[in-house]
């Protein structure tokens, strides 16, 4: 366990009381001690970035944060993505509500990262716990970076030439409502070069990469295989148990997640906030 303040030396006068605690070797570290409904010094923001960047998915407890509270966090990570309008029940705009009743978004139990096949998908995800089930409901996130760090060398070079289709494949067939629906696709890189940091990582995942840029069917779909299970091995994972007013907050660039559809019948219902996209650049960029 170590303090935050040692990530970043606070400014004179500045305070920061945060621990961490690492959840895992490669990904995913809870933090205690902070109150995000109150505002933060820009010594703290400057820790929670680089933290979040070194370890992709921070865990905060007991938050409660109103949706204006939630969407002020997320500004400490970039311009919150904010539509002009409230959609599918959101109790905000640039608030999404993720109830595991919809039929569509509910409960998205293949690995993804969000929406990359926009032209600029969201970089950071923020998600709080609002209603939970007696049991189950957890998360799991794969590091892509440690996935990519992990990869024969042969392997890496061959992924780094390499670039993929995304696109929103169906779940059900009820998902392709055309009153709903963005048949939306994009190329990106396969190894995708982080911003901040500079590290590399496997950018596709099961969800929203069918196939890979100029190989023949069989062989797009043997490579994605290779990579997919390489991506999601237990030593790349860290799995969290949420309670109400528990906060994860992720880089959606360096990491796939799972949501564990494992509650039946109960109700789980989550406040997401995004940071807004940018183009995926990668090794031969």
């Amino acid at each position: 366990m170590s303090d935050l303040s040692t990530l970043e030396p606070p400014k004179q006068g500045a305070s920061i009381a945060s621990t961490v605690k690492h959840a895992s070797p490669f990904i995913g570290s809870e933090v205690s001690g902070i109150d995000l409904k109150k505002p933060q010094s820009e010594a703290t923001i400057a820790a929670l970035r680089k933290l979040l960047f070194e370890r992709a998915v921070l865990f905060f407890r007991d938050q409660h944060l109103s949706p204006e509270q939630q969407l002020k966090v997320t500004e400490y990570f970039g311009r919150p993505k904010v539509y002009g309008e409230a959609r599918m029940g959101s109790p905000y705009p640039g608030v999404g509500l993720i109830d595991s009743i919809h039929e569509i978004s509910g409960r998205v139990d293949r690995w993804h990262a969000d929406l990359t096949s926009a032209d600029e998908p969201i970089t950071v995800r923020l998600l709080q716990a609002v209603t939970l089930p007696d049991l189950g409901g957890d998360t799991i996130w794969a590091s892509t970076e440690a996935a990519y760090d992990r990869l024969a060398e042969p392997l890496k070079r061959l992924a780094e030439e390499l670039k993929a289709i995304h696109a929103v494949t169906p779940i059900s067939i009820s998902e392709w409502d055309a009153r709903r629906s963005n048949f939306h696709w994009t190329e990106h890189p396969v190894v995708r070069v982080h911003p901040e940091t500079g590290r590399r990582s496997l950018y596709v995942s099961p969800r929203f990469t069918p196939e890979i840029v100029g190989l023949r069917p069989h062989e797009s779909a043997a490579v994605l295989k290779v990579f997919f299970e390489h991506i999601i091995q237990p030593e790349h994972q860290v799995r969290f148990q949420w309670e109400p007013g528990s906060l994860a907050i992720w880089d959606n660039r360096s990491c796939l997640h799972y949501a564990v559809n494992d509650y039946g019948e109960g109700r789980r219902v989550m406040h997401g906030t995004s940071v807004e996209g940018e183009r995926p650049v990668g090794v031969k960029s």
